[in-house]
């Protein structure tokens, strides 16, 4: 048994690219059952946007989990008219582990989250909009990193999350590992990327960044 996802990310209100992947990737013959969007869904927006970009999401994945990034407004859950889920710093049950969320950078946040991470003994996907410091994930360019060492901390502490997800640095589209756990940034929507996942049963993942200008 295995779980196949849709990963998104840096969406900046690009509304005909992120309908076109959202479509082309519904149609697959073996269409992935869930879909996480790793922040900037709007291009500081408002919320009104946010709803509108997730309802594009939702239309084609009901089963959608996000948090938000640095350029999406803050809001109230009552404003959130979208099916799809907000996870930040709460553990959502994903088949045969659990994703929680961080987006926000707020020290409060981060505290809850430890302590939820240090009672799961089940494992644990981490969604983030900032992606670990030091990993290809957060290369700006050869030599420069642009990610976030508590982060890195995070999933060095914790053994039990096998997968980070996450975004922001736009230049930095990959799949790769870090003590073990599988860090991916799929590249921004804004450049037509996205990535899929298989998530086996034993934890390891196979993946796959493409581009919808390429196919």
């Amino acid at each position: 048994m295995e779980l196949k996802m849709l990963v998104i990310a840096d969406i900046h209100n690009q509304k005909i690219t992120l309908k076109n992947i959202v479509d082309t990737v519904n149609n697959f013959e073996a269409p992935p059952t869930l879909c996480l969007v790793a922040g900037d869904i709007t291009n500081f927006g408002s919320v009104n946007d946010l709803n509108t970009m997730l309802h594009i999401v939702t239309s084609n994945f009901q089963n959608t989990l996000f948090v938000i990034g640095n350029c999406d407004p803050y809001f109230e859950l009552d404003e959130l008219t979208s099916s799809a889920k907000f996870i930040e710093a709460k553990p959502h049950k994903t088949s045969f582990f659990t994703t929680i969320g961080f987006g926000r950078n707020n020290p409060q946040i981060k505290k809850r989250i430890f302590r939820k991470l240090e009672k799961k003994n089940e494992k644990v996907c981490l969604l983030t909009h900032t992606p670990p410091f030091g990993t290809t994930a957060d290369r700006v360019s050869i030599d420069k990193h642009a990610g976030s060492k508590e982060i890195r901390n995070t999933i060095e502490r914790f053994s039990n999350i096998f997968m980070a997800i996450s975004g922001h640095v736009h230049e930095s589209s990959t799949i790769s590992s870090l003590n073990g756990c599988t860090v991916v940034n799929p590249g921004p929507i804004t450049r037509g990327n996205f990535a899929i996942l298989n998530v086996k049963r034993n934890f390891q993942v196979d993946g796959t960044i493409y581009n919808i200008n390429e196919m």
